[in-house]
């Protein structure tokens, strides 16, 4: 199985700026490319990830985590030598502990992680990037989030799972809808954007001022742009439009 780039920077919590930087000083290549040229990761290339942001969450500089890693053959005690010198920072950094030895459990076999797993604990960002949106887009946002948490508070990890790649596969048809010259009020694309609101109505109900500034938030914000315009070249501006256009029709 392999991974977007977007794929990668949503699951782990950086960037695709940051992964397209790792690749480019050969701190992690990719397996090869897909369709259109979009990088391609596979699950070493996503432990390689989470040593690499292991690192860096201890201080590691970037010039050094190369040669650091270089020097760690053994994974299974070079992940718990890092989540021993974790718990040693106090109870923020618990979590990282956490991913790390279970990783390493997983790998001798003795624990059965998901991929999204390895990056558990180390998006220590999220809460200030939701502050950032909330600066950006107001305290609807905030209510968004709080909506999002209390309706998957049952989900299991397969209905996570299953929500995120029923996304992937929306962009998908919109991408291809966009790469035939399909122009966001065709019709045809506002069906494709109405099972979008659905999608995000499953996990937070947008109006129409919510919804236009998700839109905009597609194009301004590097992860979601990256996450559509690794699908098809321009994608997110595109479906900006689209949702623009939905929202005028359908939302009060």
């Amino acid at each position: 199985m392999a991974w977007t780039t977007a794929e990668v920077a949503r699951m782990s919590g950086t960037t695709a700026r940051t992964l397209r930087h790792y690749d480019a000083v050969g701190l992690l290549v990719p397996a090869g490319t897909g369709a259109g040229g979009v990088r391609l990761y596979e699950r070493e290339h996503l432990l390689r990830l989470q040593r690499i942001l292991l690192l860096r969450e201890l201080g590691v500089p970037l010039a050094v985590v190369g040669q650091v890693l270089a020097g760690q053959r053994d994974q299974v005690a070079a992940l718990r030598a890092h989540a021993d010198e974790l718990q040693a920072e106090g109870g923020r950094l618990a979590r990282l502990a956490e991913t790390a030895r279970r990783t390493a459990a997983h790998l001798e076999g003795e624990d059965d992680m998901t991929e999204q797993q390895f990056f558990e604990g180390l998006a220590r960002d999220r809460d200030r990037y939701e502050e950032d949106l909330v600066a950006q887009h107001g305290e609807g946002v905030r209510t968004a989030s709080a909506q999002s948490r209390e309706r998957t508070a049952g989900w299991s990890r397969a209905d996570f799972e299953r929500a995120g790649q029923e996304h992937r596969e929306l962009a998908e048809r919109m991408g291809a809808a966009k790469r035939g010259g399909a122009a966001p009020g065709d019709e045809a694309v506002q069906v494709l954007v109405a099972e979008h609101h659905a999608a995000v109505a499953a996990h937070w109900t947008p109006d129409r001022t919510a919804y236009r500034g998700l839109a905009d938030t597609y194009v301004e914000d590097q992860r979601f742009r990256s996450f559509y315009d690794d699908v098809e070249t321009g994608l997110a501006a595109w479906l900006r439009d689209a949702m623009g256009i939905w929202a005028d029709a359908h939302l009060a």
